[in-house]
């Protein structure tokens, strides 16, 4: 199993509803894939978001990238984010947050 760590820290608070809209798509056609497990979560000051997805395996990872709907987030992100990382690990499910938090801190 592989988890999907990723980061993104939004360039302002203006920059919020743009940013749920974008992640409203994205969790949306998480439900739609191959994904075996997904959590997101915030820092306090909202600033500062966390995703974590557990897949089966990179093609089912590559294919979720790749689809339609995500690309075209993707995109669209630059308009709220400069700052995304992602990171990939073996798991055999989903981390608690305080862990996956020191691995992309």
């Amino acid at each position: 199993m592989i988890v999907s760590l990723t980061k993104i820290e939004l360039n302002s608070y203006s920059k919020i509803i743009a940013f749920f809209k974008f992640n409203g798509q994205i969790i949306e056609e998480l439900k739609r894939s191959k994904c075996k497990k997904y959590k997101i979560t915030a820092n306090w000051n909202l600033k500062v978001w966390y995703t974590m997805t557990l897949w089966e395996n990179e093609n089912d990872i590559n294919a979720f990238y790749r689809n339609d709907t995500h690309r075209e987030a993707m995109k669209q992100s630059s308009n709220f984010s400069s700052k995304m990382e992602s990171y990939r690990i073996l798991k055999e499910d989903l981390m608690n947050w305080k862990e996956a938090k020191k691995m992309v801190n």
